[in-house]
């Protein structure tokens, strides 16, 4: 474990493996965290996980793994629940960064996958850590693409950028530093139409699947709610019915 150069603030903490970046920031975290957080890598990850049971799959040559570790930001307004604002302020400065970065149109797909040219490049993880019913803490998992490797899904695609893992984040990183920075005290307004703006699939008819029985049905994707489950409009036996669904209890076809 050692530590490298700051990014405008921001420490990358290096560690040579790890079953997971987002387990290992828990188990150590930092007593002075702050709100200009710090990252965790590595060139290793053993056990990566996506949403609800899935695994991300990574190759340490072609593949970011990280974790941004951060303390909750106070923010004007309040409206939206801290967990529900964290993945929002991430995803977007996630995306807005990495356009930026790569200058190709980067995209999101609800809830928490990172899509280029129509494919997933990448994938986020966020955890909270509460005490007395206020989080404490928030760690944003991230995994990238970053090149093409036989080790990444058929279905899957990269960013285009065949440079080390830990030369992106130094790089890139400070570019996410300053989307941070800039969107950390945004209202939940903007946020969202900036989120809303940036979701990939919406406002096209697909098909959705419902985890529990495996029943799958048409719809089309036209917002998010305040607690950020999906708002599909979807055929009825009254017509068409607007419905909101979990997170974990739907999937994409």
């Amino acid at each position: 474990m050692s530590g490298q150069a700051l990014i405008i603030g921001k420490e990358i903490e290096v560690v040579s493996e790890v079953n997971s970046t987002n387990a290992y920031a828990k188990e150590n975290l930092r007593k002075n965290l702050d709100s200009r957080g710090y990252w965790v890598f590595t060139e290793k990850q053993l056990q990566g996980r996506g949403q609800g049971s899935n695994r991300w799959v990574s190759d340490s040559k072609h593949s970011l793994t990280a974790s941004f570790v951060v303390k909750p930001q106070p923010w004007p307004g309040k409206d939206s629940f801290w967990p529900v604002r964290a993945q929002r302020l991430f995803a977007v400065c996630v995306q807005d960064s990495l356009q930026e970065f790569v200058k190709k149109n980067v995209l999101l797909k609800w809830p928490n996958d990172v899509y280029l040219d129509g494919k997933k490049v990448g994938g986020m993880l966020l955890e909270n850590g509460w005490q007395n019913g206020q989080a404490m803490w928030t760690i944003c998992g991230l995994g990238l693409n970053l090149s093409s490797s036989p080790a990444f899904p058929t279905e899957s695609s990269h960013l285009y950028a065949p440079i080390p893992a830990l030369e992106f984040l130094q790089t890139w990183g400070g570019i996410f530093a300053e989307t941070w920075k800039k969107r950390r005290l945004q209202s939940d307004d903007v946020l969202l139409q900036d989120y809303l703006k940036a979701l990939w699939g919406f406002h096209t008819y697909r098909e959705f699947e419902l985890i529990s029985t495996g029943e799958v049905f048409g719809g089309t994707a036209v917002g998010v709610d305040e607690q950020n489950r999906i708002e599909l409009l979807v055929q009825g036996i009254q017509g068409i019915e607007s419905r909101h669904y979990e997170i974990k209890s739907i999937r994409w076809r």
